[in-house]
């Protein structure tokens, strides 16, 4: 933050303050020509000032109420947003599947078929190319498919005991091959001794593997820094894990979007927009909290708070 931000916060911290200030010395500089009364000069003076402290003091109280009720009001109109689309997108997630499932199976009839066939066409070859990248594709809609109807089932368990460092270090394995080769520097700050979290061990693994592969595609030319943290919040009973990394970062006018369904980012054929939905969907189920915040060129942090046994005594 700059001195000149840093003085305008100040002054529209305590505007009324400098007033009263302002006003009691041109007061002081005028009544000091007109009398000799300290006594009176000097309770006027201590008045004007804790009148300033006071008013300033419930213009801040109203001013923050304000904000709070207008940050309330936008979680409430996201919640409600992505509860709707959530349920439509369920919905149509379920429509898809069957005619999925018989497309899939009628090629994969076709691939066997051609793979019998002794004597082979050149287009044969060309066909069944296209055939297997076909199969490829169904096969990759059909786990998007499943895993958004995965979200809207309940029939799922959340109470087994989950090692949070433990499963971030399982996404790390399973991404390993991405990152690899490239000059991206992971940092591990994990919390010794953190208490397990009630959850699901594959649901909470796929959300970290969404979260960190999407800051390793934040660095276009390989370099930068994802740091992994995770800490116990004794106050709340519960972990923090944050995800911040030192890439690309998102403009901030994108920022409410990014956990809505099909939002993307990526170019096409990078995406789907369904990893940050899921994500927020399954912490969301895990009776936790997932936050965002992101400065555009300097990187972005996901934080992740989630309940947690209490730590044996």
């Amino acid at each position: 933050m700059t001195d000149k931000t840093t003085t305008r916060s100040q002054i529209e911290k305590n505007g009324l303050v400098l007033i009263a200030i302002v006003a009691v010395l041109i007061y002081w500089i005028l009544d000091s020509m007109a009398s000799d009364q300290i006594l009176t000069r000097s309770m006027i003076v201590v008045f004007v000032i804790v009148y300033g402290f006071f008013t300033q003091s419930l213009i801040n109280s109203r001013k923050a109420a304000l904000e709070e009720k207008d940050r309330t009001q936008q979680q409430l109109i996201q919640t409600e947003s992505l509860a709707a689309i959530g349920q439509l997108v369920a919905g149509i997630a379920h429509e898809l599947n069957n005619p999925l499932a018989s497309t899939s199976s009628l090629i994969q009839t076709d691939i066997e078929l051609l793979k019998k066939k002794k004597k082979k066409r050149a287009i044969d070859n060309e066909i069944l190319k296209d055939l297997e990248f076909s199969l490829k594709e169904l096969k990759r809609a059909e786990n998007i498919v499943k895993s958004v109807l995965g979200l809207s089932r309940q029939t799922q368990t959340y109470v087994e005991d989950v090692d949070i460092n433990a499963t971030i270090n399982d996404a790390l394995r399973v991404l390993e091959n991405q990152y690899k080769n490239t000059h991206i520097n992971i940092v591990k700050d994990f919390e010794d001794g953190l208490p397990m979290v009630n959850g699901n061990f594959a649901n909470l693994g796929q959300v970290f593997i969404n979260i960190i592969k999407n800051a390793i595609q934040a660095f276009p030319d390989g370099n930068g820094t994802i740091t992994l943290k995770t800490r116990y919040i004794k106050e709340t009973n519960g972990v923090e894990i944050e995800f911040r990394d030192t890439g690309v970062g998102i403009p901030n006018e994108l920022l409410s979007d990014i956990f809505k369904p099909f939002y993307t980012t990526k170019e096409v054929g990078q995406g789907t927009g369904l990893g940050l939905y899921i994500a927020h969907e399954i912490i969301k189920k895990h009776e936790g909290l997932i936050s965002v915040s992101s400065k555009q060129g300097r990187g972005t942090t996901f934080t992740i708070d989630l309940p947690c046994k209490a730590r044996e005594v």
